[in-house]
């Protein structure tokens, strides 16, 4: 696994709302992915997630802010 860039992109996650952002890009096996932290809230208490996904599909989950 190779690290290329970092970025700090702030995103909006299609399904729950919550601010995501861009916190890496990397490449495996020839494939681009972007790892993800998105901080969600609910009701008295929040956490954030980390998700990997392939660069080409970051357009059906997050919009850009």
């Amino acid at each position: 696994m190779k690290t290329n860039k970092k970025s700090k992109d702030e995103l909006i996650c299609l399904k729950t709302g919550s601010k995501a952002k861009i916190i890496e890009y990397f490449e495996h096996k020839n494939i681009s992915y972007a790892k993800i932290r998105i901080n969600m809230k609910f009701e008295n208490s929040s956490f954030q997630v980390l998700k990997t996904v392939d660069i080409e599909n970051i357009k059906k989950e997050f919009n850009y802010s």
